[in-house]
């Protein structure tokens, strides 16, 4: 009995003192979040999400994105690298597979299918789905995970790349470490010439051009904030604040063409985390966990309308998730709102 007690804890002191010794993934700083808001007011919390129609539910892995081409067909990207396309009346079909991770999606005026893709680039699909590669790289380095796109009406691709430094499987890491690594891109069609917009964001999601197109905007995920980026006047390449402490991780973000953003919150803020963030050097350890022992989104869905001029307008709730959560993802199409998800296997459907 008393040798069998000695190997145990001989296992568990050896088990301790490797994972001490262990180096970390990741070199963390703190960082104080301010306190998160309440949901009171504009953020008071209902639960009209709940009245969600779910699309395609159990057949999908993690279709983020969504986009809509000009007969309403609806296509999104998934885990094994299929775009697939649902029409009007429901019909479901694999339309093309990348070959990668297809995130976001955007029709160009030609009717090409412009995809950001976390393992090959920023991609373009024509009708008859022969696939090209517009760019993996901006100024000798690797474009390491592009996330998000928007394209202006001058043919401009506006897009993210979410962290220089961590692939897509390892975002916990970005998350833990809390460091700038992500950044705003375009590119330009006509001269295939890439360039850096905007550096040092933390996780650089949505992006989203203005009605006018004068301004972009980018979310920020780790920093709870979107920036806004002036793409015309004197201020020309400026980035300003647009909106801050959020009260959950902000995604993906759309314009209506009617004056107003969409934005899609894929979880409520962790107040443990919040806490974490203060001390580098258990952030450093909680990065040596298994993925299941870190922290993961909190069931809710949540989408925010702000006005192009600033104020916050509206917010849609479902709490606790109970029909949708991890809403990635947000378009409005025909009087409706449509949601990309987060690590779910549904697309949803919101009458406004």
């Amino acid at each position: 009995m008393r040798k069998h007690t000695f190997v145990i804890l001989f296992i568990e002191l050896l088990t301790v003192t490797i994972f001490a010794l262990y180096p970390s993934a990741i070199d963390s700083i703190a960082w104080t979040p301010s306190r998160a808001p309440s949901f009171n007011g504009v953020l008071e919390s209902h639960a009209k999400l709940q009245q969600v129609e779910l699309l395609s539910e159990g057949t999908l892995q993690g279709p983020e994105d969504i986009v809509m081409d000009k007969a309403g067909a609806l296509y999104s990207g998934v885990e094994n690298g299929d775009i697939i396309r649902i029409d009007k009346q429901g019909k479901q079909e694999v339309w093309a597979n990348t070959g990668g991770r297809p995130l976001g999606l955007k029709f160009d005026q030609q009717g090409n299918l412009i995809v950001c893709d976390s393992e090959l680039g920023l991609l373009s699909i024509d009708r008859n789905k022969v696939q090209t590669v517009l760019t993996d790289s901006v100024d000798g380095s690797r474009i390491n995970f592009p996330k998000s796109l928007d394209i202006a009406r001058d043919g401009m691709i506006y897009f993210t790349d979410a962290t220089k430094k961590w692939r897509r499987k390892e975002f916990l890491y970005d998350l833990l470490e809390t460091k700038p690594n992500g950044r705003l891109l375009s590119y330009d069609p006509s001269t295939r010439v890439t360039k850096v917009l905007l550096d040092d964001l933390y996780f650089a999601h949505g992006v989203a051009l203005s009605s006018k197109e004068d301004f972009l905007l980018v979310v920020e995920t780790w920093r709870y904030r979107v920036q806004k980026y002036r793409l015309k006047g004197p201020r020309k390449g400026e980035a300003t604040q647009f909106i801050g402490n959020l009260p959950g991780f902000p995604g993906g973000i759309s314009n209506n063409g009617k004056g107003q953003f969409w934005l899609s919150l894929i979880s409520p803020r962790n107040p443990v985390l919040d806490k974490v963030h203060e001390t580098p050097w258990l952030k450093n350890t909680l990065a040596k966990t298994p993925n299941f022992m870190q922290p993961g989104p909190i069931p809710y869905g949540l989408v925010l309308g702000i006005k192009e001029s600033g104020p916050l307008q509206l917010s849609l709730h479902d709490p606790g998730g109970k029909v949708i959560t991890g809403i990635s993802a947000v378009q409005e199409y025909d009087g409706s709102l449509y949601f990309g998800t987060f690590q779910q296997d549904k697309i949803g459907k919101y009458k406004l």
